[in-house]
């Protein structure tokens, strides 16, 4: 028995090949169908929000309600002020807390621990740390405040960073490592220059 005797008959190969061409013309016209909605969408919001833009937007206060005019200058301050606050608490407890992890306690019980805690918060709906944060911050303050935002961002910024800094850290060859050891070098420093 040859190859040839178990080829498919040709109707089958033209019937598969219509039901192709059908389905990919299928496919197509719903990609244009869609993108020519979001197209008019974008198009709509582009039209409209360039007419309201001024310089009134970035050099204004949010005005009182019912009242005419004002900007976005305190929305956008406390935005700024709020993410820099987060990266700076988190990003230096997170590579600090990635170092440890990738470069002193490797097979370490907290280590365990520790990547076990940062997948938890790594998988936390930012809701649920918001809540978090209002509880604990927010509600002994008794008022709102950018140092909640900041925190809530820290807490968010922290497990990203740990993970980040691990991964990056256990990149670098063992035999490199152990290069630089052989010259001498002390942990700390071939954690920061290797």
């Amino acid at each position: 028995m040859t190859l040839t005797s178990k080829a498919t008959p040709r109707g089958a190969y033209q019937r598969r090949k219509a039901t192709s061409s059908i389905m990919m013309t299928l496919c197509w016209a719903a990609t244009i169908f869609g993108l020519a909605w979001l197209t008019l969408i974008l198009g709509a919001l582009l039209w409209n929000g360039f007419a309201g833009l001024n310089l009134n937007i970035f050099t204004q206060d949010t005005p009182g309600p019912n009242t005419d005019g004002g900007g976005l200058r305190n929305a956008i301050v406390g935005s700024l002020i709020m993410t820099i606050m987060g990266v700076g608490i988190g990003t230096p407890i997170g590579m600090l807390a990635g170092t440890y992890m990738a470069e002193y306690g490797r097979f370490s019980k907290l280590t365990f621990y520790i990547r076990f805690v940062n997948d938890i918060l790594l998988s936390a709906p930012s809701i649920i740390i918001g809540l978090f944060i209002y509880q604990v911050v927010v509600v002994p303050m008794a008022g709102f405040s950018a140092l909640a935002g900041g925190l809530a961002l820290a807490v968010i910024v922290i497990p990203v960073v740990v993970r980040t800094t691990e991964d990056m850290l256990l990149l670098v060859p063992v035999p490199l490592r152990e290069a630089a050891a052989a010259l001498g070098l002390p942990r700390s420093h071939v954690v920061l220059k290797v």
